[in-house]
């Protein structure tokens, strides 16, 4: 379902005004152009925070096998620089190999330096993913491998979640809106100083590493 950034901020003024008495001041303060422009501040990290932790299947996904070009490396491996407005990528295949890769490992692991012996690299039955950063600063995505007889390297196919833009209504599945606005209104509590109520609010986030 589609939401508005000012829908996303009526529902996390719902839920911050839980558990306040009619005769609390401070629910006056949940109704106030401050706690709003809170609200805006803190529910696009709310969002990539709690689209990082979901589950894939619950993500809008976009296509982005046509606008990734592979650079090839003599040995069969490669890498693709990642689109600017990408937060998430969710599968990545190489044509040629058997199977997609889903989980991207960091340049840090043991599994990526795994890749830089020729003899413990990964092949095309079980192809590994590492994100690293280019020496520019971009951010890539290293693939191993193919054999390095073929010529040319495709992407068959890849997925990635977009970075979200509240200045227009997004895509958020209906299981994770409470996430979202309960974790929002915990970093507006955070900001005021209520850490009590803070913690409250995050006790009903369902979405969760």
């Amino acid at each position: 379902m589609l939401y508005s950034k000012d829908l996303l901020i009526e529902l996390v003024k719902i839920n911050m005004q839980e558990g306040f008495s009619p005769i609390d001041a401070t629910l006056e303060q949940v109704s106030g152009p401050r706690i709003g422009s809170y609200i805006e501040q803190k529910l696009p990290e709310a969002i990539m925070q709690v689209f990082c932790d979901a589950p894939v299947y619950l993500l809008e996904q976009c296509d982005a096998s046509s606008i990734l070009t592979p650079n090839k490396n003599q040995n069969g491996s490669g890498e693709v620089i990642l689109p600017d407005d990408m937060l998430r990528l969710t599968l990545f295949k190489m044509k040629g190999w058997e199977r997609a890769v889903t989980r991207f490992y960091p340049a840090d692991s043991p599994t990526a330096e795994l890749q830089t012996n020729v003899y413990t690299m990964a092949g095309r039955a079980k192809p590994v993913a590492i994100l690293s950063l280019s020496h520019e600063g971009e951010r890539v995505l290293k693939y191993y491998s193919l054999p390095p007889e073929v010529q040319n390297h495709e992407i068959e196919d890849a997925l990635y979640v977009k970075i979200p833009d509240i200045s227009k209504p997004i895509e958020i599945n209906e299981l994770l809106l409470p996430s979202i606005t309960y974790l929002t209104a915990a970093m507006v509590f955070d900001i005021m100083g209520e850490v009590e109520r803070a913690a409250i609010m995050r006790a009903n986030i369902t979405i969760k590493q």
